[in-house]
């Protein structure tokens, strides 16, 4: 199982010397990206933009190339109209997708946000998760979603894993996979890790934190369901989970 969190911003990144220089960058951008932004006004704002140059390393053109690419695939995929739902193995796409969307759409992009992308290992098996799948997650992360993932965290991954992970390091970019870390329970280096990210007190116990108070999904997808409604996402499916 898969999870997105919020953690500690990393100073150490490389950005422009000001505030006056990030946003010149920004306009210049804006200036190749033409009247796109008129197609995604939303999508295509200050803080995405930031992010998409944060992961460029401040290069006008590639990001401008990689925000062209994103409006493509988001004209297909159209993210904006995911709307939460307890979804089958066929829809876990969607479920990262409207995952990783929330996460960006919150963020003003003047700073590293440094968002986890942190995998559970309990029951994984090879067959649970098909490297397509994989595959894909990393395709829309990398090329979609720059810049967002701060850290990937494998928690307790079975021994059987390391023959799948050689695999899947094919499709990891280097910026992506020095942020990749394994953690093991009981493991002192491993603690470290998570306390430099987290308030262990505040972090579940299924990820070596100290909380032991279990997630209520029915009143966390409640809450999600309003976000969609206030974001006027899938306003059908709303109205049929209304009435039924």
């Amino acid at each position: 199982m898969s999870y997105l969190f919020r953690t500690r911003s990393d100073p150490t990144l490389q950005k422009p010397a000001s505030s006056e220089e990030q946003q010149r960058k920004v306009d210049d951008v804006r200036e190749l990206l033409g009247d796109l932004q008129k197609e995604m006004p939303s999508f295509l704002s200050d803080g995405t933009i930031r992010r998409f140059l944060r992961a460029k390393n401040w290069s006008t053109e590639q990001a401008a190339k990689a925000l062209k690419g994103a409006v493509k695939w988001r004209r297909q995929f159209k993210p904006e109209e995911i709307c939460w739902s307890l979804t089958s193995t066929k829809e876990r796409m969607k479920q990262l997708v409207y995952n990783l969307e929330n996460m960006a759409m919150n963020s003003d992009g003047t700073q590293e946000e440094n968002v986890i992308w942190m995998c559970n290992f309990h029951g994984w098996t090879l067959s649970s998760t098909p490297l397509w799948e994989t595959r894909e997650s990393l395709h829309i992360i990398q090329n979609y979603y720059p810049g967002l993932i701060g850290a990937a965290i494998l928690s307790n991954p079975p021994k059987i894993f390391e023959s799948f992970w050689k695999i899947v390091k094919r499709f990891i970019e280097p910026t992506l996979e020095e942020k990749v870390k394994f953690v093991y329970s009981n493991n002192s280096d491993s603690q470290r890790i998570m306390s430099d990210m987290f308030d262990m007190d505040k972090l579940e116990s299924a990820f070596g934190g100290r909380n032991t108070a279990s997630l209520d999904i029915s009143k966390y997808a409640e809450r999600m369901r309003r976000r969609d409604q206030l974001r006027g996402a899938c306003k059908h499916a709303n109205s049929n989970i209304s009435s039924s």
